[in-house]
């Protein structure tokens, strides 16, 4: 019997990919006027990418070693179209460990860090005292705490960490229990939302403010916070109303026991020390100029360098989520490389449409763009693009682009975050994208229509 399953999910795995080079191929022979020979191969890799990142033939990081193979025999290998413009192989492979894996890694390891010393557990039960058991209850309370800390913090470390604080009271929901789901797609959620509220809560918001100010309308701290904190209260209300329609909770209280507060250890201590020093330097990047990335290599240096985490501990990294994210970035490079992108925007027609409706098709594009690629690479692509564009508004498409690209939540590979939650194993892409495609197309609109009325 275990040998005619496997064989039906190998027969299902070599279908699905066959269809998707077929997918890939038609596309990438396709005759659009335009685009280069390197933009339509991209495309097709584009398209094999989106086909199997959706129907999950196998697991997702085997799609992204696929992409770079693709990418250098048919873009980057001696006589290829974007060898011949001086694109070396290297650069289909500088993402897999790019400063967001870099960030990534430490975000997992203070994660482990938290759940071996039981903090997870002391974390969730203070909130649960606070906002007592109620399932909704518990998930407002989990989705304004990650939101919060995404604001200031990094959101990969955010949500690697609020996850691991999350795990008991996901384990103390039954089995079958559907709210189970929202919970931990609560948290990822909430992170990539709270990121739009300050300057430094994600990528896109510093480029657009850098763009911005490159032709004398630039927006400062304050500027900026005055219009995402708005949207970060309204899109959190959003989500969390999703999710409890999508999820509806089937108990009326989390049963958990809160126990009695316990002291803390010496190794307890340590790592929340480590963890707040790791803070206090993301907080203050700007005056010390050391990168965020590399901040996040102090908790793997003090964790395994003191003995407080072992090899062993190195098994729990999200090795699969790290390659995973690379593959998205590196399929951004193609893109990017390539003139896809570009040409993909220009296909949007400009004249003889109002403000508003562009301003809904930036923030569409943008978060259809994040799907597949990084924000911090839609918001590179589109801003200076959309600033550019004659009678359109350059400050409000920016700060569009900017808050739509931190909107994307229908893929795992669309943020780290949702790779986050993707690799916790407790819920499915189908999960993802059944939630997260309401809240992306409705937040796409809501960014818009907000940024028109009040900018």
């Amino acid at each position: 019997m275990e040998q005619k399953v496997l064989t039906k999910q190998s027969v299902r795995a070599v279908l699905m990919l066959m269809l998707a080079l077929a997918a890939g191929y038609f596309v990438s022979s396709l005759s659009l006027p335009g685009l280069s020979e390197a933009g339509r191969i991209t495309l097709g890799i584009f398209t094999i990418a989106a086909v199997l990142w959706m129907l999950e033939p196998f697991p997702l990081y085997v799609t992204s070693f696929l992409i770079v193979i693709l990418e250098v025999v048919f873009l980057a290998r001696p006589g290829g179209p974007l060898a011949e413009q001086g694109v070396s192989y290297r650069a289909f492979l500088a993402p897999f460990f790019d400063s967001v894996i870099v960030l990534l890694l430490g975000g997992f390891v203070m994660a482990i860090a938290v759940k071996r010393y039981r903090l997870d557990e002391l974390i969730s039960r203070r909130i649960l005292r606070r906002v007592g058991r109620e399932p909704k209850s518990v998930l407002a309370g989990m989705m304004v705490a990650s939101a919060f800390l995404s604001m200031w913090l990094s959101n990969t470390a955010t949500t690697a960490l609020m996850l691991a604080v999350a795990i008991p009271i996901v384990q103390a929901l039954p089995e079958g229990e559907r709210f189970r789901k929202a919970i931990v797609l609560g948290i990822p959620f909430a992170c990539n939302i709270g990121g739009m509220g300050t300057p430094i809560g994600t990528p896109p918001n510093a480029i657009a403010m850098g763009i911005l100010g490159n032709i004398g309308q630039g927006i400062d701290f304050l500027g900026w916070m005055l219009r995402g904190v708005p949207m970060v209260v309204v899109l959190l209300a959003l989500a969390w109303f999703v999710l409890c329609r999508v999820f509806r909770p089937e108990v009326d209280r989390i049963e958990i026991d809160l126990g009695e507060k316990r002291a803390l250890t010496g190794r307890m201590k340590l790592v929340l020390v480590t963890f707040v020093v790791v803070v206090l330097l993301w907080l203050t990047s700007g005056l010390h100029g050391v990168p965020s990335s590399i901040v996040a290599l102090v908790p793997v240096i003090v964790f395994f360098g003191m003995g407080l985490l072992e090899d062993n501990d190195l098994r729990g990294v999200g090795w699969n989520v790290l390659f995973i994210v690379g593959g998205g970035m590196s399929l951004g490079v193609a893109m990017s490389e390539s003139g896809l992108t570009e040409w993909l925007v220009h296909q949007i027609p400009f004249e003889g449409t109002g403000l508003l409706f562009v301003l809904i098709v930036f923030a569409l594009a943008a978060a259809a763009l994040t799907t597949f690629i990084s924000n911090s690479a839609t918001a590179n692509l589109l801003i200076p693009i959309v600033v550019g564009v004659s009678a359109i508004s350059p400050a409000r498409s920016a700060v569009v682009i900017a808050l739509a690209s931190s909107a994307a939540m229908i893929l795992p590979i669309s943020t780290p975050p949702n790779a986050i939650a993707y690799g916790s194993g407790l819920v499915r892409v189908k999960d993802m994208v059944r939630a997260g495609s309401v809240i992306t197309l409705m937040a796409a609109v809501l960014i818009s229509l907000f940024i028109y009325m009040v900018f």
